[in-house]
């Protein structure tokens, strides 16, 4: 139990929690403040994308979609135009 694993995570679990918690992984370390215990979980996936770029990485797919809507925005009104 005192062992420190680095791609673990930490954490206060309501207790009606604890089962859900479990059945993805994590362990009870010990009992916690009231109304939780204290367990240990796997590290998110993507955690690590998402902080190496938090706003660009989120807004990529949506910048990318609303200029493909100007461009053809523009195809359309230069065919008119034309």
């Amino acid at each position: 139990m005192d062992d420190l694993a680095h791609d673990h995570v930490r954490a206060f679990i309501a207790r009606t929690r604890v089962a859900e918690m479990k059945s993805r992984g994590w362990r009870v370390l010990g009992p916690g403040e009231e109304g939780s215990l204290l367990m240990e979980g796997p590290m998110l996936a993507g955690r690590a994308a998402v902080l190496d770029a938090p706003i660009g990485g989120l807004f990529d797919d949506l910048i990318a979609r609303a200029l493909e809507r100007a461009d053809a925005r523009d195809r359309i009104a230069a065919r008119r135009a034309a």
